[in-house]
């Protein structure tokens, strides 16, 4: 059984095995001079190789062509199926894993990860919804709870309720325009005006020294959680050192348009209802941010939600090869007889989903024979991919050159 998780939020993208962090991977890929770099090492040199750089594979996670190349890539899948060969060959990885992704993925998106995740050194175990797994050791004593967590290009509002010993994923709302991406252009702008106000000196005015900026965020924000009101900020080029002191209240500030978003997307989630709120550790970084949303809980870590993957998935009923998704829990470990399991009520799937139109999952059409010859090839690989298999509905079957193909169930001529 696994002790691994893969955890694919595109802030970073972290694999943890026996509930320690082994690799932590941020959604980024920069193309340069014929070589590839993904992670960390791309991320720091984003602001100098803007046009070389790309960070919106995880988030647009597609199969579309894309609009500017990159590479040889032929779209977001590919570079997503790059990445995790990456981290695994960085991480010394290889193997099955549970792949907790956030409520925010679509299901054409979590169709198109089975396939890219078959592809990749990773066996995916189950998929799990990664807030359900966060919030689950506080559900106790709650009905509903809301987990906030920050993604790279948004943040993520997930309600989830507790009935009868069950812990379910109730809505997800995503804010737009409230990701770490925007967090950290308001951040840097405040630092930079620091510099021009006090020293005269822009720092935007060399990419060099902006990225600079990117790259030292992380530790302005440990010192602002440390409790300081201001911090000092030095810069020493080949003519002088410029420093600055940077007030929190002002950060703060610059993130009330990113806050303003935050909190009508979570008064549409709640209506006229309340719940308290949780925080991820990533999102609890931001300047501000539990105070405006009145959380009095401690940060949750990834580490502590990896540990609950991995219990799950070790009581998880599973039937053949399937991969199960799971967006809720049961509560009552203590019960023998009451074992989660994955998502209820999932119904067998009858036909493939191919170019829009329905094929059932066994037999032959009499239209088969004019449909374009490469379609039908996919569909007869497919059929024998998913003879004598338990199928669902949501399921995809990968077949011939990654083509990842749509389980559906249809009522009476009807999907």
């Amino acid at each position: 059984m696994t002790s691994a998780v893969l955890e694919l939020n595109d802030h970073a993208i972290n694999l943890y095995q026996d509930g320690e962090l082994l690799s932590s991977s941020p959604g980024f890929v920069l193309s340069l001079g014929g070589q590839t770099q993904f992670g960390q090492s791309a991320a720091e040199q984003s602001r100098l190789h803007p046009i070389n750089t790309h960070n919106e594979f995880w988030h647009r996670l597609s199969m579309t062509p894309l609009t500017r190349p990159l590479a040889h890539y032929r779209h977001n899948a590919d570079i997503a199926h790059a990445h995790l060969l990456h981290i695994a060959e960085t991480s010394d990885f290889e193997g099955e894993v549970v792949i907790a992704v956030p409520g925010s993925f679509h299901r054409d998106q979590l169709a198109i990860l089975g396939g890219v995740v078959g592809k990749s050194p990773f066996r995916a175990a189950a998929m799990m919804d990664a807030g359900v797994f966060y919030a689950l050791s506080h559900m106790t004593g709650q009905s509903r709870v809301v987990f906030a967590d920050l993604q790279l290009h948004q943040f993520n509002l997930t309600l989830l309720s507790h009935e009868q010993g069950r812990v379910r994923r109730e809505s997800v709302a995503v804010v737009q325009g409230a990701g770490w991406s925007n967090v950290a252009n308001a951040l840097v702008q405040v630092i930079n005006d620091a510099f021009i106000q006090q020293s005269r000196f822009n720092p935007q005015h060399s990419a060099f020294w902006e990225q600079h900026l990117y790259n030292e965020l992380t530790d302005y924000l440990q010192q602002i959680r440390a409790g300081q009101s201001d911090f000092l900020v030095s810069i020493t080029t080949d003519k002088a050192t410029h420093q600055a002191r940077v007030s929190v209240a002002e950060l703060v500030e610059s993130l009330q348009p990113v806050f303003r978003r935050i909190t009508q997307q979570l008064d549409l989630l709640l209506g006229d209802s309340a719940a308290p709120l949780l925080l991820s550790e990533r999102a609890a970084v931001i300047p501000g941010l539990e105070t405006m949303l009145n959380s009095h809980q401690s940060p949750l870590g990834g580490e502590q939600m990896a540990q609950a993957c991995v219990a799950a998935n070790s009581t998880l009923a599973k039937t053949g090869s399937d991969v199960p998704y799971v967006s809720s829990w049961r509560l009552d470990a203590a019960s023998t007889s009451d074992k989660p399991v994955a998502t209820p009520t999932r119904a067998k799937a009858t036909h493939i989903l191919l170019d829009h139109v329905a094929y059932p999952l066994a037999g032959a059409e009499p239209d088969e024979a004019v449909i374009k010859s490469a379609c039908a090839s996919a569909l007869m690989q497919a059929r024998v991919l998913a003879a004598g298999r338990t199928l669902f509905a949501g399921d995809t079957l990968s077949v011939g050159d990654g083509t990842v193909l749509p389980l559906i169930r249809v009522h009476h001529g009807r999907a």
